[in-house]
């Protein structure tokens, strides 16, 4: 059992057995519990949990070990004392028999440099000035369809690819509309969102379809366009 004291007379329990899925965003993980399904509106019990940036997957990882426990633990926003969950800043919601929400991707929105992992695939990833965006070690299966969040008008900000999440690495191939102009990708490593150029017209779609880490690999298929040439630079 979860139990959750959002108050020093209110909280909620949920039944471990009942948990059915977890949906990550930023600063927020929920976990989702099913309950019996009735009429035109099917209802579900969700425990969503605010935490640290950054921490969001490793948050999802402990409340799920948490949950498969099926030990009896308390989650005390009162008190702010939440079960060993070192990153976890507080409750955002601990809902009973609420609408479900019926999402189908998640966003990955961040401010530093980073690397995507496997739990990011099929995320809608923001790109914002200065972001240095690293691909994580090919696995078959994943894929990130990035944006521009905002015109990159600062700093040039890059996507590229990499043998294991650090060390880049030539396994791009494909094509983007750049401009209504198509622009080749042939071999590279990286592709540049260019500061002055680059507007929030720019989409780009990853799709990793081997697992070969040597340079001219053809291990990730990139697709997309941009609103003006000379937007996005493959090199």
């Amino acid at each position: 059992m979860i139990i959750v004291k959002t108050a020093s007379n209110a909280g909620a329990v949920f039944n471990s057995r009942d948990f059915e899925s977890m949906t990550i965003a930023a600063t927020l993980v929920t976990a989702n519990f099913r309950t019996v399904d009735s009429g035109d509106t099917p209802t579900r019990d969700a425990l969503a949990l605010n935490c640290t940036a950054g921490t969001e997957h490793e948050v999802a990882r402990g409340l799920a070990d948490l949950i498969k426990s099926e030990r009896t633990v308390v989650l005390d926003d009162v008190t702010n004392e939440f079960a060993g969950l070192a990153d976890v800043t507080s409750v955002n919601a601990a809902t009973i028999n609420g609408v479900p929400t019926v999402s189908g991707f998640h966003v990955v929105d961040k401010d530093d440099d980073f690397t995507l992992s496997a739990a990011d695939s099929g995320a809608l990833v923001a790109v914002r000035s200065a972001n240095d965006i690293k691909l994580p070690t090919p696995a078959v299966g994943l894929n990130y369809t990035f944006f521009a969040a905002e015109d990159i008008t600062t700093t040039n900000a890059t996507i590229s690819s990499t043998t294991d999440g650090n060390t880049t690495e030539a396994l791009m191939f494909g094509s983007i509309t750049d401009g209504g102009a198509a622009d080749p990708i042939d071999n590279d490593t990286t592709l540049t969102l260019n500061q002055g150029t680059a507007t929030d017209s720019v989409i780009i779609r990853a799709y990793c379809v081997g697992t070969g880490t040597t340079t001219n690999d053809n291990t990730w298929l990139i697709e997309g366009q941009t609103g003006a040439t000379g937007s996005v630079t493959p090199s």
